[in-house]
């Protein structure tokens, strides 16, 4: 609140400007120069509305009270310079303030201002009225020289101001300021310098904003693996080179974009940033703080430090990647133009392995070469591109679990049932049709079905699930984690498409219906799903229903020990499907690698492990398919999940293909 004098004119006795201006030892005091005096509450408005101006950044209004001489000494363009210095510095983000008591002050002699014009001299006296002669000499008339300063102190006023400001750099900073103000042929004027800002700038003085900027962190392994550092050069490097590369991610130079974009920040030119994966996604962690100090300068005295804060180094972030298990997911997709395979912990949702084929050696982007001088030519961005957490795709059959949990928890069917599988099945005008229209005779288990991947078993099932419950089966697709993200720390992510009600309508595509349902059953339609979603949902089917957060980033550390993060493994929520049912769905996946005509049987013949999984083998609308392949190991007590998708296989299927790059990844697993 801004504090107003009422009104009352100060006429300031001589006796007053002597008592205020003299010598401190009562030498003689000039006559003071005999100026106006307006009232002290105008002197007061004028601070009032002065600091108005000033919150509202309105420095014309400001420069515009300011004493002739002062503007032309002052210009508006280096007058607004001086506050917005202190502004941008500081980022201040809001002022206000209140006026005090004014108070007489004596201002040093000065020149006659142009708009109070000189005396008019007493003519000099003609022939006295007597008669008399006039004198023999005739005195010289007073000079005036309005360049030359006046007799003794100009009367003024000095207003208080406190002042406060919000400062997202410093915290909140308590200002001081007084406003001087000189008498004007039309009132007050204000007599600014740089010190009615910051008084340490005094009249010639200047801000300086200096910054200390911290080491980058490290990013490393559970195992001591270092994945990312920065050299002593001060070049970013990644001694796995392409391993992890797309989840690892790289650094680039800030630009003039990123300034722009990132707005009133701590970054300069000449700065790193992270690019992709962890690099950005931790940016923050790994960056740490700048440490700031606002300088006041001046040419008289030694630079004086007004506020600082204290840099923060970047921190070491712990991940929980294991570099085996991520070297055997990448060697097995090497031979495919493009794939994706994520491994997964069951048991707390830790992230083993994120990989991405074509791959990516993040020292293209920073060094140009391999650590041993290989050249390398800068990275496109489909090798950039981590498909195992940003690349949706429909999940084909590998999405039939999740029916059969739907038309278990409705009681549609129970572990006992018996059903069909024609080779086609036809819905009104449709026509579905299993793999190459193949059939199993008679009636069959859910899970002799499952093995065989019957789409005119399960398609059917569906139906008969909305029948009973219109929404069960997209409710429970989300309980599972598909549609949204899963919330995995510190990476971008894609939430996929379950395309329930609301997202059909949203989309102009109508309504759910039966026959959407029917395609959703088997993974098609508008369905679409990450290879790291579905491990995680497979990870909650053999978990007994857990499904866990993804977890990468586990502790980040400053230099000097202090942890200033801990990611403990987060449960999402437990899925609504029985443990004894989520049992069977189980089985029903053990039979896909166990049984003579399962899909997974080849590919896992002589394991030695029980694996439970369903391969996937997506429409595209193209003779190239996806080829999906999600499971868990052991089956009665997983310890690992993986997933592995491979788009656009020439003539692919999903337990050809997927298959056994599955197989490897759980080997190198059990091997450790």
């Amino acid at each position: 609140m801004i504090r107003r004098l009422g009104s009352m004119r100060w006429i300031v006795p001589l006796a007053v400007l002597l008592a205020a201006c003299g010598g401190p030892e009562g030498d003689p005091i000039p006559t003071p120069t005999t100026f106006p005096v307006a009232p002290a509450d105008e002197a007061v408005a004028l601070a009032a509305a002065y600091l108005d101006a000033w919150a509202a950044g309105d420095y014309p209004a400001m420069h515009a009270t300011l004493d002739p001489v002062v503007r032309q000494r002052y210009p508006l363009e280096e007058f607004t310079e001086v506050h917005e210095a202190l502004r941008t510095m500081a980022r201040i983000e809001g002022l206000h303030g209140s006026t005090g008591d004014p108070r007489v002050v004596g201002l040093p002699s000065e020149p006659r201002p142009s708009e109070f014009p000189a005396p008019t001299p007493t003519p000099f006296p003609s022939a006295g009225p007597s008669g008399g002669a006039a004198p023999s000499e005739e005195p010289a008339p007073p000079s005036f020289d309005p360049g030359e300063p006046l007799p003794g102190p100009v009367p003024g006023l000095a207003v208080p101001m406190t002042l406060s400001a919000e400062s997202a750099r410093f915290g909140e900073l308590d200002l001081e300021p007084e406003l001087t103000m000189v008498q004007g042929r039309d009132g007050w004027l204000v007599r600014w310098s740089p010190a009615t800002v910051v008084p340490e700038l005094g009249t010639e003085g200047a801000l300086r904003l200096d910054r200390a900027l911290g080491p980058r962190g490290r990013i490393i392994g559970a195992d001591d693996t270092i994945w990312a550092q920065t050299r002593e050069d001060g070049v970013r490097v990644y001694p796995q080179e392409s391993l992890a590369g797309q989840t690892i991610g790289y650094v680039g130079e800030v630009t003039a974009e990123d300034l722009a974009r990132l707005g009133d920040t701590d970054y300069r030119a000449g700065d790193v940033i992270g690019r992709s994966g962890l690099e950005a996604g931790a940016e923050a962690l790994l960056r740490g703080s700048p440490g700031w100090a606002l300088v006041a300068t001046r040419p008289d005295r030694p630079d004086e430090v007004l506020y600082e804060t204290a840099m923060v180094p970047g921190a070491d972030i712990r991940i929980t990647i294991r570099p085996a298990i991520q070297a055997t997911a990448e060697a097995a997709l090497g031979p495919y133009v493009s794939g994706a395979t994520v491994a997964l912990d069951p048991t707390s949702g830790d992230v083993w392995a994120l990989a991405s084929q074509p791959a990516f050696n993040p020292n293209a982007m920073t060094l140009g070469t391999t650590l041993g001088g290989v050249p390398l030519s800068p990275a496109g961005p489909a090798q950039i591109f981590n498909k195992a957490v940003l690349a949706a795709y429909p999940a084909g059959s590998s999405f039939k679990p999740f029916t059969l949990a739907a038309a278990l928890k409705t009681g549609v069917v129970t572990p006992s049932s018996l059903v069909t599988c024609p080779p086609t099945w036809p819905y009104g005008s449709f026509t579905f049709r299993n793999y190459e229209d193949h059939t199993l005779p008679g009636q069959v288990t859910l899970a002799e079905a499952m093995a065989f991947s019957c789409n005119t078993t399960y398609m059917p099932l569906s139906l008969r699930v909305y029948e009973q419950d219109e929404t069960a089966l997209t409710d429970l697709l989300f309980e599972f984690g598909f549609g949204a993200a899963t919330g995995i720390t510190y990476l971008v992510e894609e939430t996929g498409i379950v395309p329930d009600d609301a997202w059909l309508s949203a989309n102009g595509r109508g309504g759910y219906s039966g026959f959407e349902q029917i395609q959703l059953s088997i993974g098609q339609g508008a369905f679409l799903g990450t290879a790291l979603q579905l491990a995680n949902a497979y990870s909650a089917i053999g978990n007994g229903g857990t499904l866990w957060t993804p977890r990468i980033v586990t502790v980040a550390v400053l230099p000097d020990g202090e942890t200033v993060l801990e990611v403990d493994p987060t449960p999402i929520r437990q899925v609504s499907v029985s443990a004894a049912d989520l049992a069977y769905v189980t089985d029903t996946l053990v039979a896909v690698t166990t049984l003579s005509y399962g899909t997974g049987t080849a590919a896992f013949s002589g394991f030695g492990v029980p694996v439970a999984g369903k391969s996937g083998t997506a429409e595209t609308g193209t003779p190239d398919p996806h080829a999906w392949f999600p499971a868990f190991a052991p089956a009665g007590s997983p310890t690992v999940s993986v997933a592995t998708v491979l788009p656009n296989i020439p003539l692919g299927t999903g337990g050809s293909d997927a298959a056994p790059l599955v197989r490897r990844v759980m080997a190198a697993h059990f091997a450790n």
